[in-house]
C-alpha cells in the first residue's frame, strides 16, 4: 500500500483504520487461496472500553479510553456511538473456542448502540462530579448487525 497520510492524530486514525482493512483483506485472501486444517474466525469490535491493566489513572488514559473520556469533558464526540466492553470481547474469544463455527465465519462485536444524547444524560445523572460537556447536536448514529455474535456466542 502506497498512501500518504496526514502526521496529525486524524492521519493517525486513519492508518490505524487502513491497517484493519488490510489485515481483513489478507486474512480473506489466506482463507481463498488455502484450504488451512483448522476453522478460522475472525472478532471485529467495534471501539472497545474498559478497565485496563495498565493504566491506573486519568493521566495515563489513552487509546479508545482517552478518546472516550475526550469526548465527555470536551464536549466534542471524539469516536462513533459503537462501543464493546472488554470483558465481552474477552468472553467472545473464549465462547468461540467451544462453538462449532463455520470456517470464515466474521463477528462484529458490539453491544446495542447508545446514542450521545443519552450517555451525557446518563453520566450527568449517575456521576454529577464527572464535568461532562457533551451538549447535543451530535453527528450520526451507527447500526450494526450483531445477530451472529448474539446468537451463536451466547
Amino acid at each position: 500500500m502506497n498512501m500518504s497520510f496526514p502526521e496529525d492524530s486524524h492521519g493517525h486514525a486513519l492508518k490505524y483504520a487502513a491497517s484493519k482493512i488490510l489485515a481483513h483483506q489478507a486474512t480473506r485472501s489466506f482463507l481463498e487461496n488455502n484450504s488451512p486444517h483448522y476453522n478460522l474466525i475472525t472478532l471485529h469490535p467495534t471501539y472497545v472500553l474498559g478497565p485496563s491493566m495498565v493504566q491506573k489513572t486519568l493521566g495515563e488514559l489513552s487509546g479508545m479510553n482517552a478518546l472516550f473520556w475526550s469526548s465527555i469533558t470536551s464536549g466534542q464526540t471524539q469516536i462513533a456511538n459503537a462501543w464493546v466492553h472488554v470483558h465481552d470481547v474477552a468472553d467472545a474469544h473464549i465462547k468461540v473456542l467451544d462453538k462449532d463455527v463455520q470456517s470464515g465465519t466474521e463477528f462484529i462485536l458490539s453491544r446495542p448502540s447508545v446514542s450521545w444524547k443519552h450517555a451525557a444524560n446518563f453520566i450527568k445523572e449517575k456521576c454529577p462530579d464527572v464535568e461532562c460537556k457533551l451538549e447535543p447536536p451530535f453527528e450520526g448514529h451507527w447500526a450494526l448487525d450483531t445477530t451472529a455474535a448474539d446468537r451463536i456466542l451466547v
